[in-house]
């Protein structure tokens, strides 16, 4: 069943899109924003039309069991400086991304458990573009999204990213973060350095008939 509710921070492009996905798949949707007058919420609203809650931040976490960091990355910290103890207690999702070539991860993971004392911890939503979490599937065959979480957010995980119609794959817990933030680095070099364009996204693929080793992930 999903959870309650999920209040998204941020109401630009990934967080319009992951919420607009929920609400489809029956789930209830906040958007929290510094400013409820502002052009994203306002388009927000005229997206979504009356299915949209945008409200301002400490309205969105008050009913949340799930937070959605859709924040700019050089935003999280102010964020979670000012809100970071409201997260106690409720899965964080990191799906925002520190600029590429700044100093330190390009997640957010160590400052949330810094501020917060969390349930749990997912990073996802970072790896490819907004274009592809819209519509993640390409000549009949649906993408991956690569997270990481805790394993008390796990389930919660799997069902946020398969609510979007994408398939799940974990990577890890947080201790292999890194190898999700490198997608975002492999995309990037793709849509832009190759200039293959930002309708591109990633697949793990498998043989049925091969041999899983012991304890392995379905």
């Amino acid at each position: 069943m999903p959870p309650a509710h999920v209040g998204i921070i941020g109401a630009g492009n990934i967080g319009r899109t992951l919420g607009t996905a929920w609400l489809r798949a029956g789930y209830t949707v906040t958007f929290g924003v510094r400013d409820p007058a502002a052009d994203s919420a306002q388009q927000t609203r005229a997206q979504l039309g009356d299915a949209a809650r945008v409200v301002g931040i400490p309205d969105a976490l008050a009913a949340a069991s799930v937070v959605v960091l859709a924040l700019p990355g050089a935003a999280v910290d102010e964020f979670l400086a000012e809100h970071g103890a409201t997260l106690s207690g409720r899965i964080v999702v990191d799906a925002a991304n520190r600029a590429f070539g700044s100093v330190g991860p390009m997640n957010s993971v160590a400052t949330i458990r810094a501020y917060a004392d969390a349930a749990g911890i997912v990073r996802a939503f970072n790896s490819i573009g907004w274009e592809d979490m819209a519509d993640p599937h390409f000549d009949g065959m649906t993408a991956d999204l690569q997270y990481c979480a805790d394993p008390a957010a796990q389930a919660a995980a799997e069902e946020l990213i398969a609510a979007l119609g994408l398939r799940p794959v974990l990577v890890g817990d947080l201790d292999q973060v890194h190898l999700v933030d490198a997608l975002t680095g492999l995309w990037a070099a793709l849509a832009y350095g190759q200039r293959r364009g930002r309708n591109l996204a990633f697949k793990v693929l498998e043989r049925a008939s091969g041999p899983r080793l012991p304890g392995a992930h379905a």
